[in-house]
């Protein structure tokens, strides 16, 4: 069997390959997001250092003279190739999400893993000097994960997200009640909810009362909630606050029947995640607890009856 020489040039090619790569998608994805005010307050900084423009550029560090700029570079050519529709079908996810990267950024680093996943195999086989099943198999793996890593991270975030925001919503559902029933108008009692609560839920609707405090219509901005979130439950929510404004009908009360509803759906779906969890335990009993509590059962047995055996063989 002989040994397969393998290219200095490529494999050099290769681990920069893999290097530029890596860099650039941990550096969007461990880059800061940056306040209208953090961007003026930096503005400030530099505005405030004295001499040319010149000096002032040697003051800049190295990552915001070249890594910047050069990433941004990269991202903006591997995403001019995506529609206009993909591009608002990303935003609205990354909304869902709750999630600030730009849509140009996650087109890029698609469009970047696309096409960098399966040339590393490429460049892996080409450097392996022959095509067998493991080098296949790497091929299909890097063609599927690299089209489907960032879409399935997306949206597994983004069930996440709906998740949350469905368990947190009885609680304010209970609280908006209580507060509408004790004469406090639907801005207060979603006020309340936000100064009482965290997590997503308090996030969209501390947005919404900002949107109001704005001048937007109050029909708009609840509206608007239900569907930027894409949660059942709150686009449930939203819906029936629209139709009590426009009907002239009660919100306490229609909020009361939600809330209630919202308790025997959360309560079913307890009920249905404890009846799938026999069924997810049998490949975990077949393969993991069966074969050992076999080999613990029947290892005594069996080293017994080879030693009774090899014991009447050796008799004359």
């Amino acid at each position: 069997m002989t040994s397969v020489t393998h290219s200095p040039v490529l494999l050099v090619a290769c681990m920069l390959a893999a290097f530029v790569s890596t860099v650039a998608i941990v550096l969007a994805l461990t880059t800061p997001y940056e306040t209208p005010a953090m961007r003026l307050v930096r503005y400030a900084r530099y505005g405030r250092r004295p001499g040319s423009p010149g000096v002032e550029a040697e003051d800049i560090g190295l990552r915001d003279r070249v890594l910047k700029p050069l990433f941004a570079r990269i991202i903006e050519f591997a995403a001019r190739a995506a529609p206009s529709r993909a591009r608002q079908t990303v935003a609205a996810d990354l909304q869902m999400a709750g999630s600030r990267m730009n849509p140009t950024v996650f087109l890029g680093l698609r469009t970047i893993l696309m096409f960098g996943l399966p040339a590393l195999a490429i460049l892996y086989v080409i450097t392996d000097g022959r095509l067998e099943l493991p080098d296949i198999v790497i091929l299909l793996l890097a063609l599927i994960w690299g089209r489907r890593l960032p879409t399935m991270w997306l949206k597994r975030r983004i069930r996440a997200r709906q998740r949350a925001i469905d368990r947190a919503l009885p609680y304010s559902l209970d609280l908006m009640v209580a507060c509408l029933e004790g004469g406090l108008s639907l801005d207060a009692s979603l006020a309340k909810v936000v100064e009482q609560t965290d997590g997503p839920l308090a996030v969209e609707i501390r947005r919404t009362l900002q949107e109001m405090a704005l001048g937007r219509p109050t029909t708009d901005a609840i509206r608007d909630l239900g569907e930027r979130t894409g949660a059942a439950g709150l686009k449930r929510l939203t819906e029936d606050i629209v139709q009590a404004d426009r009907m002239g009908i009660s919100i306490a009360e229609s909020l009361r029947t939600l809330a209630r509803d919202a308790r025997v759906m959360r309560r079913q779906a307890a009920e249905e995640l404890a009846r799938k969890a026999p069924i997810k335990m049998v490949p975990v009993l077949i393969f993991c607890v069966l074969p050992a509590l076999g080999i613990v059962t029947t290892a005594p047995a069996a080293i017994l009856l080879m030693r009774t055996f090899s014991q009447t063989v050796n008799l004359p």
